[in-house]
């Protein structure tokens, strides 16, 4: 029996994912499979630190960002082959105010920042409804059950419409495609070609499946460093979301110092005790929790593509790369997006529709498989059934 097996039930502990399931889908009862974060308990090593920590009963400041600093740079040459620059790497709170950040510092209001679609819902909040400039959007195109880039409308955006930031999710979230080198390489030779600066978020890095391997985009394209901002956290990782500690890796000393300003004026630099524990522990001691967190969930991808293969072949699987998030295509099945999601919810899954993703979202479905066995055979069996109603 795997560790991964156990139930823990989640509700009472102001869950946003299962307390508030019955506020966001409208009734009781209702396996939630949206939000990404999992069902599972964190590594012991880094529930052991927290326990000390907490044992020793004082929980002053904090001085040294140093055993994070330490932490982060064996982790990821270790794992990635990417090498960091100390002096390059920032801390903040979470990933998405980092992205927030880093287009506040670094753009005007009216800018256009570019994206593809589907996309993380995020994104297009933080950078247009939030921060007011103007979002374009570049298709991502499903084919063989993955998505790929169109590089030739990227390349027109790029050229016609001024745009001066691209935000990339590197490994993709919702498809779950890891970016071959190849294509990361493309990306970036068309926004040098036309001067235009990246964020990569690379939340999902470490939770790639095999036989994939992650490239960091500072990795794959090392000459155009200083015009690359990548953002990494050990959250999605092991389960650690509600902690809040992100860090970005920024070469372009100036670039660093108008995000360190802005960090200073909103008050958003420090990273709690708690998050600096459990960014240490982790990236120290959790690989082997982490490696067979990956394997548990390929195999919970396995069990549910074959149930749509036996009972729902008209939905299509997107192949699962990276993420444990499945992304299915229900564009076959003879109904709207707005009856399948309720049939889904009556039937009691509750899922996210690809709509919130982006234009290129309709008609599939985001769906989180990290969470035990028995939880995902009763959520899969309730999904199927909305599907077929």
């Amino acid at each position: 029996m795997s560790q991964f097996d156990e139930v823990i039930s989640r509700l009472g502990t102001n869950s946003a994912k299962w307390d508030g399931a019955k506020e966001l889908f409208g009734r009781e009862g209702v396996i939630p499979m949206w939000v990404a974060d999992m069902d599972f308990r964190a590594p012991m090593p880094v529930l052991d630190a927290f326990r000390s920590r907490i044992d020793h009963g004082v929980f002053g400041y904090t001085n040294s960002v140093e055993p994070m600093l330490d932490a982060l740079i064996d982790w990821n040459k270790k794992r990635h082959g990417f090498k960091i620059d100390r002096s390059d790497v920032l801390f903040n709170e979470a990933v998405v105010p980092s992205i927030s950040l880093a287009i506040r510092s670094l753009t005007e209001k009216g800018d256009k920042v570019l994206m593809h679609s589907p996309i993380y819902p995020p994104f297009f909040r933080v950078a247009g409804e939030e921060l007011e400039r103007e979002v374009i959007t570049t298709p991502l195109e499903f084919r063989n059950h993955r998505f790929e880039i169109d590089f030739s409308d990227m390349e027109a955006k790029l050229k016609n419409q001024d745009i001066k930031l691209f935000l990339l999710c590197n490994p993709q979230n919702p498809g779950g495609r890891v970016w071959h080198p190849d294509e990361l390489e493309k990306m970036v030779e068309l926004c040098k070609r036309h001067g235009v600066l990246i964020v990569s978020d690379e939340i999902h890095s470490d939770l790639v499946m095999e036989p994939f391997i992650h490239t960091p985009l500072m990795k794959a394209c090392p000459e155009y460093q200083e015009q690359i901002i990548t953002l990494m956290a050990p959250t999605k990782t092991f389960n650690l979301a509600g902690l809040k500690v992100s860090y970005l890796i920024v070469p372009n000393k100036k670039y660093r110092e108008k995000i360190e300003a802005w960090q200073k004026y909103v008050h958003a630099a420090g990273i709690n005790e708690f998050g600096q524990i459990a960014l240490c522990a982790a990236y120290r001691e959790g690989e082997a929790w982490l490696d067979e967190l990956r394997a548990y969930v390929l195999e919970n991808y396995h069990y549910v593509k074959d149930q749509f293969e036996r009972y729902a072949p008209e939905v299509e699987v997107a192949n699962l790369e990276a993420t444990y998030l499945m992304w299915l295509d229900v564009r076959k099945v003879a109904k709207s997006d707005e009856k399948i999601y309720q049939d889904i919810i009556d039937a009691g899954c509750g899922i996210q529709m690809g709509s919130d993703f982006g234009e290129n979202g309709k008609g599939f479905i985001r769906l989180n498989i990290a969470c035990p066995r028995s939880t995902l055979e009763n959520g899969i069996t309730c999904l199927i059934k909305g599907i077929q109603k």
